[in-house]
Order: structure tokens, then sequence, then C-alpha cells
């Protein structure tokens, strides 16, 4: 005789889906109101004014390369480019649009959709600026440690073009010019794909939670009368073996308590 699978907890499955829901509408709403709030042009403002969580806007027209390549793998064998991490300036321009000599460099997470335009403005000298909205993000120490390795290369490179040997105290200054942040490129369908699948996770929630309350056969409209009665014994064992997955233990005996105090 085959054996019979046993099926999950239909009010597990909605508490995950419940949690999952409620967790993507949080993150949706918390983008949506940073994204629609005043922003901080990165472009003119005031290095000072650089703080994680802060959303951003700004334009921006130089760039140093990538200096991360995010990427997955799947099935421990095909690796797929998601995105780069690039090095950019930023609190470079006055509200003018003249240069400003208190540029710093930050780090920017691009889609790969966005390689080409950051790679322009890292090798041309005549592309097009790029407009940005963004939340400013603090560097893990991975990531850190791959943005000091990049500006010791860069150093060195620069030390030789010039022909000269760079110092302890130039790569010291290289690296303070950049902050130890980041900024997340995000838009609207950001935070439109969170709410609507967290909705969705939601409502799935709710239809589980439905669907098993309307399985649960009311113990009270069939159950045998009688003071005492084996048969109301029996009875309350096979409707609890029935709605188990959707009666817990405690439900139970609570059924049973009631009935005991009723006849004793």
């Amino acid at each position: 005789m085959a054996r019979q699978r046993k099926k999950g907890n239909p009010i597990v499955t909605a508490v995950i889906f419940g949690i999952f829901g409620i967790v993507l509408l949080f993150l949706g709403i918390r983008t949506f109101i940073g994204l629609h709030g005043t922003l901080l042009n990165v472009t003119t403002c005031d290095p000072s004014e650089i703080k994680p969580g802060i959303y951003v806007e700004g334009t921006i027209s130089y760039g140093y390369g990538a200096y991360i390549e995010k990427t997955t793998t799947y099935n421990h064998i095909v690796t797929k480019t998601d995105g780069y991490y690039y090095l950019v300036d930023i609190c470079d321009k006055n509200a003018d649009g003249s240069d400003n000599d208190t540029a710093r460099w930050i780090g920017i997470s691009i889609s790969k959709s966005d390689n080409d335009k950051f790679d322009a403005i890292s090798t041309q000298d005549d592309a097009p600026p790029i407009e940005i909205t963004g939340v400013i993000r603090k560097n893990s120490s991975k990531v850190q440690g791959f943005l000091d390795d990049y500006i010791t290369s860069y150093v060195d490179m620069y030390a030789s073009y010039y022909d000269y040997t760079a110092t302890s105290e130039d790569y010291a200054n290289a690296k303070a010019e950049a902050f130890p942040y980041y900024i997340e490129m995000i838009d609207s369908s950001d935070y439109i794909f969170n709410l609507v699948l967290g909705l969705i996770f939601v409502l799935v929630a709710v239809f589980i939670v439905f669907q098993g309350n309307k399985k649960q056969e009311p113990y009270q409209r069939s159950c045998p009368a009688g003071r005492n009665s084996i048969l109301r014994w029996q009875w309350l064992f096979q409707w609890y073996q029935r709605n188990r997955l959707c009666v817990s233990a405690r439900q139970y005996i609570r059924h049973v308590y009631s009935w005991h105090e009723q006849y004793g």
C-alpha cells in the first residue's frame, strides 16, 4: 500500500507568505516615500551632507571605470553578470554649473543595462552626463576592500605615467578622496515591483487562511448528543483527525474541555 504524502499545515504556509508580503510592502513603501520626498542633489551638495540612508538625485559627468563586477553563478557552472560598481565624481559642480574644487569620489552600483553609459563617461571626454536617483549605502568590508585596491592601482598607474614612485602618503591621500559609501541606483520600477509582489503574497496568505477555515468542520453542528456518550468521545476524536491540518491540538483540547464542563 502506497504511503500517503503528509500535507503541510496551511496556517504555517499562510504565516510565511504573510511575512514575506509585509516585508516587501514595507520596502516598497519606504522606497516610494524616499524617492518622492526631498532628494539631496549630489552634484552640487557639500561633501558633509553625504550620509548613508539619504535619497539622492544628481547628474554624473565623470567616471573612473568599474572596480567590481556583480555576478551570479547558477549550478556552480554558469556565471551571469548582473551589474557593476563604478567610481564617479560627486560634489563637483556649483549651482550655476561651473566646476567646484570640492569634488569627491564615490562608488555607484548600476545594472548591466547602464554599463555603456558609465563606461562612456569614464573613457570619453564628450560623453553625455547621466541623470541618477538612488540611495546612499555604506560599503561592506568586502566592497571597501575592492575600492581600496582599485584606488591603489589607480595611483600606481598615475605614478607610472608621470614617472615617479608613489609614496604611502600618496595612497592615503587618494583613498581619503573616496567616500566609504556607494550610491544604489533606484527608480519607480523598484518600489512598484515590491508593492505588487508584496500585495500578491499577502492576498495568497489571506486566501490560504480563508480556505483553511472553510474546510474546518464545526463540531457543534454534527456532534452526537448525550451525557457521557462514548459516541461523542469517538466523534470528537474523528473530528480532530479529519481537521488536523486546520485545527491545533489546543483547539481540540478546548473543545473537549468545553464538552466536559457542559455534560460533566
